[in-house]
């Protein structure tokens, strides 16, 4: 936490929830991939969360857990992308330290970020070559005089910016014998299960209170948060 407390809280205009608008690849690399998926990062003054749910997601009818799973939806749960960490930004450098991280690759999360305008942001990587559009979501931007909304769960994570927050559960430590880096023919269903129970999902403020819309478990989508999960302290 001291070293936490080191690190410098971004800018105003960095913060809020963003959406990825353009994915150009001019190379080979793990960092990011061109499946076609809808995707998002949330940023506040320090944390972040990425979220990107692929076009392709399954049929998850009547699934209402993990267990409920079957191996083929269990497998593609593990593989999406998504992740929750710090931000450090030095000049246009932006690195993002991600400390959970649902399918793990072997790059360095590292870009020059050019702002267009106040809520578009261009993205060109360092370590691999793309390129990456982000636009600001409406009604994500920071209320000016209110604390940084980096809150703990009960069970984990709140990131909330403006009208919008992610949700994410980590998962509790890996059994023996895990390994995140093997190929993913060798990973058994007790290795998915475990993988996949990292869980990021995307909140809107409503009327009527905090509403999934998005999430890496898909049973998730459209349902309220509880009192416990959505008003928590900041930390």
């Amino acid at each position: 936490m001291r070293m936490l407390e080191r690190m410098m809280e971004l800018p105003q205009h960095w913060q809020g929830l963003w959406h990825r608008t353009l994915l150009e690849r001019r190379g080979a690399g793990s960092l990011t991939n061109d499946r076609p998926a809808e995707v998002y990062w949330l940023q506040t003054p320090l944390w972040h969360a990425d979220l990107r749910i692929p076009d392709d997601r399954p049929d998850f009818s009547g699934v209402t857990s993990l267990d409920g799973c079957n191996d083929d939806q269990l497998a593609f749960i593990a593989g999406q992308e998504g992740f929750c960490g710090v931000t450090r930004v030095e000049g246009s450098i932006c690195t993002w330290s991600r400390l959970f991280d649902l399918n793990p690759g072997t790059a360095l999360d590292v870009a020059r970020m050019r702002f267009e305008h106040e809520d578009f942001i261009i993205e060109t990587g360092i370590v691999e070559d793309y390129t990456e559009h982000w636009k600001r979501v409406p009604g994500s931007e920071p209320a000016p005089g209110l604390p940084p909304a980096d809150c703990a769960l009960i069970d984990g994570i709140f990131l909330q910016s403006g009208d919008w927050g992610v949700q994410v559960n980590p998962r509790e430590g890996a059994p023996d014998g895990i390994d995140l880096y093997c190929e993913t023919a060798a990973r058994g269903r007790e290795h998915l299960l475990w993988q996949a129970s990292l869980a990021i999902s995307l909140c809107e403020r409503t009327p009527a209170g905090w509403i999934t819309r998005l999430s890496t478990h898909p049973w998730r989508e459209g349902q309220a948060l509880t009192v416990a999960e959505s008003e928590t302290t900041c930390v």
